[in-house]
């Protein structure tokens, strides 16, 4: 005896046909909504950032303000912190901009600072430079102090702070012989323990980042050196260190434990020192005298000043989320609108060189300027004066 079609029941074969197009249309979505590697992005030589968040003094509660911030990192949480030299803390917000405490304040005791600069995120700790009480110092994600040790003026000046994932702290440190003018700076860069036990020397060099002149009204006065070659550097999701001297286009890359792993170079045409950019340089030199700006550079600045023939190959060493370098690139025009970066992946193979939008325009500090996961952070005061941090995602 045939059976009867219940009224709700599709054909056996208009019911194959919706499940097939509703499964297509789902697993079309899912495929869709996964994102392309940021490598395959960096292959079409160029990028399209979205501001999708800025912070200003409006993101905070009524009272506080940035004073005068030095740098901006983030956590694995995607948490931003905010070093703020002036007001000597550290301002944590959450990924979405919303201000969550304040680390630190002034003093001498601990979780004080004397001055600050330099912070990182090292697993499960933030680590800080207290430039004024010559320690380093270590606080737990709520901003609980944990730990310091001191750091002799013998060993030096800290320049910059990394984490690794496993905890280990990387430290830039340069010594400076203001007695004995004729000697260059000596640029370090040690592991530490998350205890900030010193474990090795991954990297030294001498170089020539300023000199110390005598004068008839200074004494000993120093003048700084542009466009010399400086030691980049900056580390992976993973724990590598990738390190370069920008005298020339090479890089080398070392392991957690601090060996070396591999060496990236690349061929390179150096961008020329113009008129421009010499002018651009004394102009943006500010100097004062018992807490006034001088309305007139000192002559011995205009006069001894030298200018090299070339840019160095590179002006910044920065690691996207997938562990992507990025070796951002001198221009011969120093206003010229979009920067330029040559991409390569965590091994050192060359991907792409890549053009930055052009209303994008990266600080001259290189503590201003951090990418974390698929974004790109910016710290900019604007023509009000006013410092913002500004985030972009990355798209292609």
């Amino acid at each position: 005896m045939k059976k009867k079609k219940d009224k709700g029941e599709a054909p056996a074969g208009a019911g194959r046909f919706l499940w097939v197009f509703w499964t297509c249309l789902v697993l079309g979505g899912i495929l869709f909504s996964v994102e392309s590697p940021l490598s395959e992005l960096y292959r079409a030589g160029e990028l399209r950032l979205e501001q999708d968040l800025v912070l200003d003094d409006r993101s905070m509660p009524e009272g506080l303000f940035f004073d005068d911030p030095s740098m901006v990192f983030c956590d694995p949480e995607g948490c931003i912190y905010v070093v703020d030299s002036g007001a000597l803390n550290i301002k944590k917000f959450d990924h979405r901009g919303e201000f969550l405490r304040i680390i630190g304040r002034e003093g001498q005791g601990p979780g004080e600072f004397g001055g600050l600069y330099y912070a990182t995120f090292a697993k499960d700790r933030l680590v800080a430079w207290d430039s004024g009480n010559r320690r380093l110092c270590t606080f737990s994600p709520d901003g609980e102090f944990i730990h310091s040790i001191y750091v002799p003026y013998e060993e030096g000046w800290i320049r910059k702070l990394r984490g690794l994932p496993t905890g280990e702290v990387v430290v830039e440190m340069e010594k400076s012989y203001r007695q004995q003018p004729e000697r260059p700076q000596e640029c370090t860069i040690l592991l530490y323990t998350s205890g900030l036990k010193l474990i090795k020397t991954i990297y030294e060099r001498p170089l020539w980042r300023k000199k110390y002149v005598r004068t008839k009204e200074y004494c000993v006065s120093t003048l700084y050196l542009p466009f010399s070659p400086d030691v980049r550097w900056e580390v992976t999701p993973e724990g590598r260190m990738v390190i370069g001297f920008s005298a020339r286009y090479a890089l080398e890359v070392f392991d957690r434990h601090g060996n070396k792993m591999a060496g990236i170079a690349h061929e390179h045409e150096p961008a020329r020192v113009t008129d421009r950019d010499k002018k651009a340089y004394f102009d943006r030199l500010e100097f004062y005298r018992m807490g006034e700006k001088l309305k007139d550079l000192p002559d011995y600045v205009t006069k001894l000043t030298q200018f090299p023939k070339n840019k160095p190959a590179y002006k910044q060493v920065l690691v996207d989320g997938e562990g992507n370098i990025w070796v951002v690139l001198n221009k011969e025009k120093q206003d010229e609108l979009g920067m330029v970066f040559d991409a390569f992946t965590a091994d050192g193979e060359f991907i792409s060189r890549v053009k930055i939008p052009e209303d994008v325009r990266f600080p001259q500090n290189r503590h201003h300027v951090i990418l974390h996961g698929r974004s790109l952070l910016l710290l900019r005061a604007g023509e009000d004066g006013l410092y913002r941090v500004i985030r972009y995602g990355i798209s292609s």
